[in-house]
């Protein structure tokens, strides 16, 4: 076996029990929605309560988690024109831009039918957590995450693994980042 081989095989060593763990977890199952009202209709009447409340735990996390931008035009290329909006926090120069909630994932939905209204609306039991959803200029046709992890093309029920939806604070993105991730990224988890 040649050196450079050999080499290859030690730096792939380290990786190997986080690229098995990955592939071991079993996909949870969440509900993609594009507003509360949407949700309402797909869920019992007792559910109807936690339709809501999983909409404003995903609204409330929105700031947090999207992709922030130092100008609307940057975000525009990333999301299409008209798609981004000033997020509430302000930099030394102005304001971050950050892309339109365009739907949100409802980790626990079908896990609570008839619990207590508005009961630990983000807390995870399947280990998916409610978050928001975007759509890129470049894939208008997929949900993902804040993190650009394809979830559905369309709304209702979809297959995820509660490791790569994870919601996490979001930092200034670079151009190119969101957009160009996802054009090179077509598989869909549901």
């Amino acid at each position: 076996m040649k050196r450079s081989r050999k080499a290859a095989l030690i730096l792939m060593a380290p990786a190997l029990p986080f690229m098995l763990a990955g592939c071991g977890e079993e996909a949870s199952q969440a509900v993609v929605f594009t507003s509360a009202e949407e949700c309402s209709s797909f869920a019992t009447v007792a559910a109807a309560d936690q339709c809501l409340a999983d909409f404003k735990a995903a609204q409330a996390l929105h700031p947090q988690v999207a992709p922030k931008y130092a100008n609307k035009a940057e975000c525009e290329v990333d999301f299409g024109a008209g798609q981004c909006e000033t997020a509430p926090e302000q930099h030394a120069s102005g304001s971050f831009f950050m892309p339109l909630m365009m739907g949100y994932l409802a980790g626990q939905m079908l896990n609570r039918q008839g619990a207590a209204p508005g009961a630990a609306a983000n807390t995870a039991r399947n280990g998916v957590q409610s978050q928001p959803l975007y759509k890129s200029a470049d894939d208008r046709s997929t949900f993902r995450t804040a993190t650009n992890t394809p979830v559905a093309r369309q709304t209702g029920p979809a297959a995820v693994r509660p490791s790569q939806v994870q919601p996490r604070a979001s930092a200034i993105a670079q151009r190119g980042g969101f957009g160009a991730q996802a054009a090179s990224r077509q598989t869909v988890g549901g």
